[in-house]
């Protein structure tokens, strides 16, 4: 980065309130504009500000793209099936053209009505269990990963690809999805690299374990006898697969135990699911390049992809632990919470003075479960 530039960057992360309201107001392009060096430094932009130069790059693809409309003939009980073979032939020029649904037996035309309710309907389809392509994280149990077990899926990879393009399609078409993935997955089409703190938000347990090893001696915890390798359990049969080369014959020691959660983060988002993120993004990036989508944050990706959520408090009323908390006025305890909220503590069990290290961390070799 040129002096000049450093300096056109500093400013604008300083005056960035007055600068997005400017950049809303003017009705030139951002990347033809006095303010395009932005287009590289899109940190200091607000996402709605983001969204509307996505667009105006989205619509410069179309205009050199234009073809004809492309007619996706299904039945309703077979859209999944029936709309990969309708689009997996085609190619990344083509589903870029305006798509229209007919509904096998169903008579009228699509004036987009038929196009809204087609996504609706892929949108629960990718998550079929029926297909075995994603799996809810075991943190939530709301958002969703690549199944490693997909592979038991002999078109998983053409699938996954499908799905990508799918998911691509529906933002450059300025449709919303009711799908919701993980952080690391979002981090994935972004190109950004994966980073232990994203475990938090996908497998809190194993985070937490993960947490208890950095901050405690490992001999004390009596953690001294793991190595750099890791057990995937699958259908009753145990692997054990190194974390780096010669992993087996490698003590995990304080002083090269981040790079161990490192590694054991890295392949428990990524390493068992290479195949099939490779296989999503070359299907998303069929539709929208790399370097565009890479503009948002994961935040601001979730958002594109299925807008804001419908919060309905009616229902969160039924659900016991969210009523006392709707219901009752809350009062400060002495930790700080409200009440109606328990605290999880991993405080140590044992009255020794040695800290008691999660029973995921009592073994040689980390268990993970697929």
């Amino acid at each position: 980065m040129c002096p000049d530039t450093r300096k056109f960057i500093t400013f604008a992360e300083q005056h960035r309130i007055v600068l997005n309201q400017i950049l809303r107001q003017s009705t030139t392009p951002l990347s033809d504009g006095p303010f395009q060096v932005l287009v590289n430094h899109t940190r200091v932009l607000d996402f709605d500000v983001k969204r509307r130069y996505f667009r105006q790059e989205l619509d410069k693809i179309e205009e050199t793209n234009r073809r004809e409309d492309i007619a996706i003939r299904v039945r309703r009980e077979h859209v999944f099936e029936e709309s990969f073979r309708e689009l997996h032939r085609r190619s990344p020029e083509e589903l870029k053209s305006r798509l229209y649904v007919i509904f096998e037996g169903e008579e009228g035309q699509d004036a987009g009505g038929l196009l809204r309710e087609w996504y609706q309907i892929i949108a629960r389809e990718i998550f079929n269990p029926h297909y075995a392509l994603f799996t809810t994280t075991p943190g939530d149990k709301v958002t969703y990963v690549c199944n490693s077990f997909s592979h038991y899926n002999p078109n998983h990879l053409d699938y996954f690809k499908f799905v990508g393009r799918v998911i691509a399609k529906a933002i450059y078409d300025n449709k919303h999805l009711d799908c919701y993935f993980s952080r690391s997955f979002y981090k994935h089409i972004l190109g950004q690299a994966i980073s232990f703190k994203d475990m938090e938000h996908e497998d809190y347990a194993f985070y937490k374990s993960m947490m208890f090893l950095l901050e405690h001696d490992l001999a004390e915890a009596g953690l001294d006898n793991l190595d750099f390798t890791m057990e995937i359990e699958e259908f009753g049969v145990t692997e054990t697969r190194e974390l780096k080369p010669n992993g087996h014959n490698i003590a995990v020691t304080n002083a090269n135990k981040k790079e161990y959660v490192k590694l054991i983060s890295q392949m428990k988002m990524t390493g068992s699911i290479r195949s099939q993120i490779k296989a999503f993004l070359d299907g998303f990036y069929d539709i929208i390049p790399k370097h565009l989508i890479s503009i948002f944050s994961d935040n601001e990706l979730e958002l594109l992809i299925s807008g804001l959520p419908t919060i309905d408090i009616e229902d969160l009323k039924r659900i016991p632990s969210i009523t006392s908390l709707v219901s009752r006025p809350s009062k400060s305890s002495g930790s700080g919470a409200p009440s109606g909220l328990s605290l999880k503590r991993n405080a140590p069990t044992s009255s020794s003075s040695s800290p008691e290290p999660p029973k995921f961390l009592c073994r040689a070799s980390l268990l993970w479960k697929v």
